[in-house]
């Protein structure tokens, strides 16, 4: 329990601030042009804050990637201050304290956090932005619409595909493009061509059956 709330490689204590934020987002009526400047103005805020202070207080390597450097660059379990790959068992990694002052991708420090969140913003709101004035870039845009629908479907899926296609630790192939082109390119598609016919993509219906009995709680 300890490493699926706290400790483990995908902390719940941690991933959940993205599922929140997202929740709190879904609330606000984002066609308003008042809402998406205020949103807008957050999250410029929350990005130039959290960055800037891991800057500040990190030093210039604040903001690097988990993936640059050393030896096992690419390994996606590599964290800073750690040895630079995954423990054997999957356990805990025990970075130096001051590595909880950098900000770099999927390092999971307070402030990566704000930092993402705070961009994260940004992208939806101009992302909304563009296609209320835009209606033409709606109807392009509507197969990634479609992903967006079924995100943990896609998610999930991604992680299936990668089991799937896995390649030897070490190797440059890893280095490639050619499984992130195939991991869009098959979500698109396949999100496009389900929501054809469904509202929902496969996990969301589960998950929403599975919901359904917390109406009856009071």
């Amino acid at each position: 329990m300890l490493d699926l709330l706290f400790t483990g490689f995908y902390p719940t204590i941690t991933w959940m601030s993205f599922v929140i934020a997202g929740m709190a987002l879904a609330r606000l009526d984002l066609s308003q042009a008042a809402v998406q400047w205020r949103l807008a103005a957050l999250g410029a805020a929350l990005t130039a804050a959290a960055y800037g202070m891991s800057l500040l207080l990190a030093g210039k390597d604040a903001l690097d990637s988990l993936a640059e450097g050393g030896p096992s660059s690419g390994s996606s379990g590599s964290m800073p201050g750690s040895s630079g790959s995954m423990p054997p068992d999957g356990g805990a990694f025990e970075p130096q304290a001051s590595m909880l002052l950098t900000a770099g991708p999927h390092s999971g420090t307070t402030f990566d956090i704000i930092g993402s969140v705070g961009v994260a913003i940004l992208v939806i709101v101009a992302a909304t932005a563009a296609m209320d004035r835009l209606p033409r870039l709606r109807r392009l845009a509507k197969p990634v619409i479609a992903v967006g629908t079924m995100s943990l479907t896609a998610y999930v899926g991604h992680f299936v595909a990668q089991s799937a296609l896995s390649m030897p630790s070490g190797t440059s192939s890893q280095q490639s493009w050619g499984p992130l082109l195939m991991f869009v390119l098959g979500a698109t598609v396949f999100a496009a061509t389900w929501s054809r016919s469904f509202r929902r993509g496969p996990l969301e219906y589960l998950l929403n059956a599975a919901t359904k009995p917390a109406k009856h709680i009071r």
